[in-house]
């Protein structure tokens, strides 16, 4: 990025997203399951993709291979960063612009998602903390904006390229090892924050940012709390990266 380059935010929300000189944006959507809630999420990726994105085609494929696969053709192109959205998420319309954000806010920048929660008990966010001697731990009070973490899911991210620059492929994959992640996160986005915490890549959270998640009813913060409330030793549990 050049000082010419760099453009004041309310451009984000102004011009088409395919017209940005900076950040320039490359949106993919993993293919991995089927839309059994069609209902609930396609409306929200056509009024996404209107906006002008450049969308990747991607065959239907597992999440590890189709993550990888963004990641070639973002530096085949001369675009500066990779969105990645998930199929089962209700995304906020203006997701792209206020991830893209960050990366005027916070120049280098590295990788940034919002605030999303597993689809199954105790919900907890997927961002997480590392202590070598208790584990994993996730957010459990937050303040709405930038959060500083170990490990953060992909429901919805922003990565730059200099990432993928840095590191070896393959960027995302499945962890089945002995070590302390792969007990609990074995996923292909785990595995990639594994990659990029070793390298001392920075990961962030935009707690205002979040994407609820679709199952047989949508997942949010709320679902997280309930369960907490009902369950006080899970909530120890998650608190303390038991």
């Amino acid at each position: 990025m050049t000082k010419k380059d760099v453009v004041d935010l309310s451009v984000l929300s102004t011009l088409p997203i395919a017209s940005w000189k900076y950040p320039r944006i490359l949106l993919g959507i993993p293919l991995e399951r089927t839309v059994a809630h069609a209902n609930e999420v396609f409306f929200q990726f056509m009024q996404i993709a209107a906006q002008g994105v450049t969308l990747l085609k991607q065959d239907y494929t597992g999440q590890d291979k189709a993550r990888n696969h963004f990641a070639v053709t973002l530096l085949e192109s001369d675009f500066t960063h990779l969105i990645m959205l998930d199929l089962d998420h209700v995304h906020p319309i203006d997701i792209v612009q206020r991830l893209a954000s960050w990366a005027l806010r916070v120049p280098g920048i590295p990788v940034v998602g919002g605030m999303n929660f597993k689809r199954s008990a105790p919900y907890e966010p997927c961002a997480f903390f590392l202590d070598e001697k208790q584990g994993i731990s996730t957010l459990y009070q937050w303040e709405p904006g930038l959060v500083k973490v170990d490990a953060l899911g992909t429901g919805s991210v922003m990565i730059a390229r200099e990432v993928f620059e840095q590191l070896e492929p393959p960027w995302f994959f499945n962890v089945y090892d002995e070590n302390n992640w792969s007990d609990v996160f074995p996923g292909e986005d785990m595995g990639f924050a594994m990659k990029c915490r070793e390298a001392g890549i920075a990961q962030y959270v935009d707690t205002s940012i979040t994407s609820p998640h679709v199952t047989d009813a949508l997942i949010t913060e709320s679902s997280f709390r309930r369960y907490m409330k009902n369950n006080p030793d899970k909530y120890r549990q998650v608190e303390n990266g038991s």
